[in-house]
């Protein structure tokens, strides 16, 4: 019995080393990410065409847009992809939600983000609360974030309790339970021929 006890004990210790390597990986990455963000907005040398592209590369190592992708179709509709499908699915994606992430760049002036403690859901998943402020008003903000082979990355983000990922989901089932596979990609392929018409002036939805 004693030697139980001192097994349950060890890895009740191991158990809680582990979590909290977990909140301080996720939290340092995250923390990172948004300080190194806020330094290129607040770098007044830069037009906000050069931010834009600073920001880009930054947050290219913190979201996992592949996994948000799939996510943001849903489990029933990812299944009826093809490989082919798929992979420009996951490319349309990514590139509108990142013309639609810069976008609103412009509109963020000291601001600042209070992080609260992360809420572990096991060793690869982690939610991390913060709390925008801007102007004066406080906005609830969660980042759902999961570990690959390449570290920690976003998969969802909630802003007022309205997830990102359930947002995207919603508009592209609307179009795919009243229409084809090749109706959502074409709308996508649209949205990104007119972004690229525009000189990369991304718009207000992913569609």
């Amino acid at each position: 019995m004693k030697r139980i006890s001192c097994l349950l004990l060890l890895f009740f210790l191991l158990s809680q080393a582990a979590v909290a390597d977990v909140e301080s990986e996720a939290e340092e990455k995250l923390k990172t990410s948004v300080d190194k963000v806020f330094t290129v907005l607040s770098d007044k040398e830069l037009t906000m065409d050069q931010k834009k592209i600073k920001i880009l590369e930054i947050t290219d190592s913190v979201f996992g847009y592949p996994l948000m992708a799939k996510l943001s179709l849903g489990k029933k509709h990812w299944s009826q992809f093809n490989s082919k499908q798929r992979s420009e699915f996951t490319n349309l994606f990514t590139e509108l939600f990142q013309a639609f992430y810069v976008d609103k760049l412009d509109i963020f002036s000291d601001e600042e983000i209070v992080f609260h403690p992360p809420i572990v859901a096991n060793e690869k998943k982690v939610q991390i609360p913060t709390v925008l402020l801007s102007k004066g008003k406080k906005y609830s903000m969660q980042y759902k974030m999961f570990k690959t082979k390449n570290g920690w990355r976003i998969y969802d983000i909630e802003i007022e309790g309205v997830s990102l990922i359930h947002t995207y989901r919603s508009q592209y089932n609307h179009i795919l339970e009243s229409g084809e596979i090749e109706d959502l990609l074409t709308k996508m392929r649209e949205k990104k021929t007119k972004n690229d018409k525009d000189n990369n002036s991304p718009t207000e939805s992913a569609l």
